[in-house]
C-alpha cells in the first residue's frame, strides 16, 4: 500500500463490519422496498401526494445542515443554543432543520432536547475516511440544483439547457466544482474497489486499465487489495492531473472515445456508460474491445434497472442521470449485453456486488471462454 493511504475499510466506506455478499445486499433491498411500499400504503393519497411534493425539502436541509459543518461540530450532546453558537447560526431557525435532520436520521434529539450524532452523522464530515460528504457538496452545487429543477420530459439534456453547456464541458471550465465531483465520485470507487476485490477472482490479471477512473482512487483502492496488480487510471487531463499517488498505478490523460491504450488484461468501466447514450456506449466499448485484444475482459459496473420500479438507489439515479446528461440513463443486463454485441464483445457473466450493483464480465465475442 501507498505510503501515507489508509487502506478502505467496510466500516469506513459502508459503515458495516464486513462485506455482505451480493446475494444478501439484494436481499436486504428488497426488504427495505417492501417496508417503504407498506409505510407508503399506510397513508391516504393526499398525504403521499404532499411527502412528494415536500421531497425537496430533505436535499435542502440536509445541503444546509453541512454548509453550517453541524455534523463536524457534533462531537458530544449538546443543547440547540450551544450548536448555533459553534455553527454561527440563529438558534430557533437551526433548530427547524435540525428537527427535519432527526427525523431523516442524519443526527439525533434525545429526550433532553440535546442534539446527538446518529450512526449517519459521522459519514457526513469532512474528515471521514469514507468521503461521503463531497457527495452532498456536490449535489448542492447550484450547476446541479439548476439540471434537477430544470427537469422536464420534453429536454434533452436539463443540465445544458440550465448552465449553457454539457455537463463535462461545463465542469471543464469550472475545475473549482470538477474537483468536488471528482471527490464525490471516489467515494463511491472506494466501495466499489472493495466489492469488486471480494467478489471477483483476479489471481490471473496482472495489469488493470480503468477508463474514466478519474482521479484513481478505485483503482488505487484496488492495487492495495491485491498486492499483484498494476494498473493505469485513463481520463482526460484535467482529471488525471489530480491523481491520486500509488507506486503501482499509472495516470495517463486521453480521451476513451478516441483511443484506449492496449496492453492490459482487465479493462475496467465503473459507473461510466451510465453516463452516455447508446451510442456513445458502444463506442466506448468498442475501443476497449480493440484494445483487449482475443484474451482481455472488460468489467462494466452499473447499478441495475429494475423491469419494476422499487424505492431504491437505481431509480434515483437513472432520473438524476437524465438531469445531468443528454442521454445517459442506467440499464439492465439484457441492455449491457447488447451494447457489448454491438461493440464485438460478448456478456460472459454477471455478477452482484456487496453493493447491489451489478458487474457485467465482457469478453471477446469469439473467445470460448
Amino acid at each position: 500500500m501507498a505510503r501515507g493511504r489508509r487502506r478502505a475499510r467496510p466500516s469506513d466506506v459502508l459503515g458495516v463490519p464486513v462485506l455482505p455478499p451480493g446475494v444478501v445486499s439484494v436481499a436486504a433491498n428488497r426488504v427495505r422496498a417492501g417496508v417503504a411500499r407498506a409505510h407508503a400504503a399506510m397513508a391516504p393519497p393526499p398525504v403521499r401526494i404532499l411527502e412528494g411534493l415536500f421531497g425537496a425539502l430533505d436535499h435542502r436541509v440536509l445541503v444546509e445542515l453541512c454548509r453550517l459543518d453541524v455534523p463536524d461540530v457534533l462531537d458530544q450532546p449538546m443543547g440547540i443554543d450551544e450548536l448555533a453558537r459553534r455553527v454561527d447560526a440563529d438558534a430557533a431557525r437551526l433548530e427547524r432543520l435540525v428537527r427535519f435532520g432527526a427525523s431523516r436520521g442524519w443526527v439525533r434529539i434525545d429526550r433532553h432536547g440535546r442534539v446527538r450524532p446518529s450512526r449517519v452523522t459521522p459519514f457526513l464530515r469532512r474528515d471521514h475516511p469514507g468521503g461521503w460528504r463531497a457527495w452532498v457538496d456536490f449535489a448542492g452545487g447550484a450547476e446541479v440544483t439548476a439540471a434537477i429543477g430544470g427537469l422536464r420530459a420534453d429536454v434533452d439534456d436539463p443540465f445544458a439547457a440550465a448552465n449553457g453547456a454539457p455537463f463535462f464541458e461545463w465542469m471543464a471550465a469550472n475545475p473549482d466544482r470538477w474537483a468536488v465531483f471528482d471527490d464525490a465520485m471516489a467515494a463511491g470507487a472506494r466501495m466499489h474497489a472493495l466489492a469488486l476485490a471480494a467478489a471477483l477472482d483476479w489471481s490471473a490479471s496482472e495489469r488493470v486499465c480503468d477508463v474514466g477512473g478519474g482521479v484513481g482512487e478505485l483503482l488505487a483502492t484496488l492495487l492495495d487489495l491485491q498486492d499483484h496488480l498494476e494498473g493505469t487510471v485513463v481520463d482526460l487531463p484535467g482529471v488525471v492531473a489530480r491523481a491520486v499517488t500509488h507506486p503501482r498505478l499509472t495516470a495517463v490523460a486521453g480521451d476513451a472515445f478516441v483511443h484506449v491504450p492496449a496492453g492490459f488484461d482487465t479493462y475496467l468501466f465503473v459507473n461510466v456508460l451510465h453516463d452516455w447514450d447508446d451510442a456513445h456506449g458502444v463506442r466506448l466499448l468498442a475501443n476497449a474491445a480493440a484494445a483487449a485484444g482475443d484474451d482481455g475482459r472488460v468489467l462494466v459496473v452499473e447499478g441495475d434497472a429494475p423491469a419494476r420500479p422499487a424505492p431504491d438507489l437505481p431509480v434515483s439515479v437513472d432520473v438524476l442521470m437524465a438531469a445531468l446528461t443528454g442521454g445517459g440513463h442506467e440499464r439492465d443486463a439484457a441492455a449491457i449485453a447488447d451494447l457489448a454485441s454491438r461493440a464485438g464483445l460478448r456478456l460472459r457473466r454477471t455478477v452482484v456486488l456487496a453493493s447491489a450493483d451489478l458487474v457485467h464480465e465482457l469478453v471477446p465475442a469469439t473467445s470460448h471462454h
